[in-house]
């Protein structure tokens, strides 16, 4: 120690020596804290970031999908034809002539068409509207199908 130094100054010196190094240590465990939340943030972010970018990218492939098939449809007549065949239908069902026609053909319908050609016509004709059969449109298929047979 220096010789200028008074007792007490020595002591406190001697004090800040011991310090110095224990809140250097302190402050490079408090950095190593701050360093690592920091780190996670950033993880966290950019994963955020990331799962966003799929969403908008999954969001951007429907649109596009959906807008290819309403093109495709903008042409189709498939449409036109379904909606004809129920009108002549529906309008038949109230012409006293046709009546018994229609009722002979609804009870022949539904006492001798199989399943597999009933589901056909659904989605046939559901998709023809627009309708997508997925997962949805073939367990209302099924139930129905279900039902059909406790019918019986």
């Amino acid at each position: 120690m220096p010789s200028f130094l008074t007792k007490e100054e020595s002591k406190m010196l001697g004090l800040g020596q011991i310090i110095g190094p224990i809140s250097s240590l302190a402050g490079t465990w408090l950095q190593g804290r701050v360093d690592k939340a920091k780190a996670e943030t950033e993880v966290k972010v950019a994963r955020a970031r990331a799962e966003a970018k799929v969403y908008e990218t999954e969001a951007t492939s429907s649109m596009l999908n959906e807008q290819a098939l309403t093109n495709q449809m903008g042409e189709s007549w498939k449409d036109e034809f379904w909606s004809l065949i129920f009108g002549a239908i529906l309008v038949c069902c109230f012409l006293p002539w046709t009546q018994p026609y229609v009722k002979e053909g609804f009870v022949f319908l539904d006492q001798n068409t199989p399943n597999w050609f009933s589901n056909m016509l659904y989605i046939i004709i559901g998709s023809s509207f627009g309708y997508r059969f997925g997962k949805q449109g073939l367990q209302m298929i099924n139930k129905r199908g279900n039902n059909v047979s406790q019918k019986n």
